[in-house]
């Protein structure tokens, strides 16, 4: 249950929900927020536009912005929202665009309500025991999964696979094909189909398709649900997500593909050295990991409702900001 301030304004809320949105049809159904002070919150969203004076708050999704209505004063507060990066969105990091809206939900840490992707309820324990894997590997040494082709991710898979046997299982590079498998992170089917192939493979390649700060997307995380080791190439600060240091490979740690090649073969050949990438299934979640865990594994409109039932600014963290907001360009 989440932790509610005691001094709520309402309890309350009507949302209009300005722009389309690719979250699914449950994201914007009404819902209540248990409160253990009493005086749950009770949150709807309406699609309506003609609501506009009268609702509690407008939510916008980024991405799906075409245009925007009149806003001459500050009556009621604007929410941005987007899980997308900042590198293919620019607009999200500009101050000034930040500024216009009065709470931010975006996968950034410093976000008024951080949308993230490491959570119990769809990942459950990461501590499972991964399959054995004691000696060499006889087929491919990792997997691959992309179906967006992004020139740099691309371009350095490409030249990995010069060097180790690499299976590509989604459009990009595609060198191989898995009757059972269902490509696309969430469709129906897709997520345990995905977890299935990577059981198979010592190292999966979690290659992010924007580098930047924060955005740590869901196939580093179904990498550590499998029990294959990630190597990750993206967020700068991907340890912090990680439930240990040792427990993701960084790329760009090494030099060259070539380089990063040749750890991952000797990692093959060399089962004590590989499983020090996996022992923290032993040892257990680092602090930081498990309230990552905590704070996904409430919904974020539930922590949206939170922070529009408080009506409170930005230097309050009841919606889960995790971290002072910080120059990020």
């Amino acid at each position: 249950m989440l932790d509610i301030p005691a001094n709520l304004h309402k309890t309350e809320l009507e949302v209009l929900a300005w722009t389309d949105h690719f979250f699914g049809p449950d994201f914007l159904k009404p819902f209540v927020v248990p409160n253990r002070r009493g005086g749950d919150i009770r949150m709807s969203f309406t699609t309506d536009r003609d609501r506009l004076p009268d609702v509690d708050a407008v939510w916008f999704h980024g991405p799906s912005i075409q245009e925007m209505p009149n806003r001459s004063e500050k009556t009621q507060p604007w929410v941005l929202m987007s899980m997308e990066s900042d590198v293919n969105y620019p607009y999200l990091k500009n101050p000034l665009v930040r500024a216009y809206f009065d709470v931010l939900m975006t996968y950034r840490l410093d976000s008024d309500v951080p949308c993230i992707y490491p959570n119990w309820n769809q990942y459950g324990d990461f501590l499972e025991q991964p399959p054995s894997r004691s000696g060499a590997s006889e087929g491919a040494l990792a997997a691959y999964i992309a179906s967006n082709p992004v020139a740099y991710r691309d371009q350095y898979i490409a030249e990995l696979m010069h060097h180790i046997a690499v299976d590509s299982l989604g459009s990009c590079l595609n060198n191989r094909r898995i009757d059972t498998f269902v490509e696309g992170g969430w469709s129906e089917g897709a997520w345990s189909s995905i977890l299935d192939v990577m059981k198979q493979y010592k190292f999966y390649l979690a290659f992010e398709n924007s580098q930047t700060i924060d955005y740590v997307t869901e196939r580093v995380f179904h990498a550590l649900n499998s029990g294959t080791v990630p190597v990750y190439l993206g967020a700068s600060n991907i340890r912090e997500f990680m439930p240990d240091p040792a427990a993701v490979i960084i790329a760009s740690e090494f030099d060259s593909p070539a380089l990063l090649a040749r750890y991952l073969r000797q990692l093959d050949t060399d089962n004590d050295a590989y499983q020090q990438h996996l022992a923290w299934k032993n040892s257990g979640y680092s602090a930081q990991f498990k309230q990552l865990l905590n704070l996904g594994s409430t919904p974020p409109q539930q922590r949206l409702a939170v922070k529009l039932a408080h009506g409170c600014d930005r230097s309050c963290t009841c919606g889960g900001r995790l971290r002072e907001a910080v120059n990020r360009n």
